[in-house]
């Protein structure tokens, strides 16, 4: 089941994304734990918006999940990339959960949101998450290489608009095939 984060999931959130990018670190991934100073700065920016936040609850403590939503149809550079407005985007999930973990949470959020479709951008490293995505519906848009890695954009297309936001990307050359 898919809910709403409250305000005592944000340490247990924040705790768990913490740990996730210190195993970035020790991968050689770029992560935003450079720009916070603890795992309870993570809970107080987690607290000060809570409404972009949803809890995958599990009776197994290791399938409990978590991700941070953006909208971004509203955002002019999307829009110009032709995203349509009920697109919205993973920031931040449990990525390193197993594919079978992974693959359940994504189709209980393509479920709880049956409207937006959702960009998800994922380390190449991360191979778990990449087909946990792919097997819950996602596809590929193309892969971003940057200096310190390659991230893969998968997208949930809720409006058949897969082919023309690829060609989109690929012109502005943020994906290559």
């Amino acid at each position: 089941m898919i809910r709403n984060a409250t305000i005592s999931d944000s340490e247990p959130i924040a705790n768990a994304l913490w740990g996730i990018w210190h195993q970035f670190k020790v991968r050689q991934m770029p992560s935003p734990l450079h720009s916070y100073a603890s795992s309870e700065a993570v809970a107080e920016q987690i607290r000060s918006d809570l409404n972009r936040w949803l809890v995958c609850e599990s009776t197994d403590p290791k399938e409990a999940g978590f991700f941070s939503l953006l909208p971004i149809g509203h955002n002019k550079i999307y829009k110009k990339w032709r995203f349509p407005e009920q697109s919205i985007q993973i920031e931040h999930f449990a990525c390193l959960s197993s594919d079978e973990v992974l693959l359940h949470q994504f189709q209980l959020l393509a479920a709880h949101l049956p409207q937006e479709s959702i960009l998800v951008c994922i380390p190449s490293l991360l191979r778990d998450a990449y087909w946990a995505a792919l097997k819950s519906g996602f596809g590929v848009l193309g892969e971003s290489p940057l200096i310190v890695g390659t991230y893969v954009w998968l997208y949930l297309d809720r409006e058949q608009k897969l082919d023309e936001i690829r060609t989109k990307l690929r012109r502005a050359r943020l994906v290559v095939a």
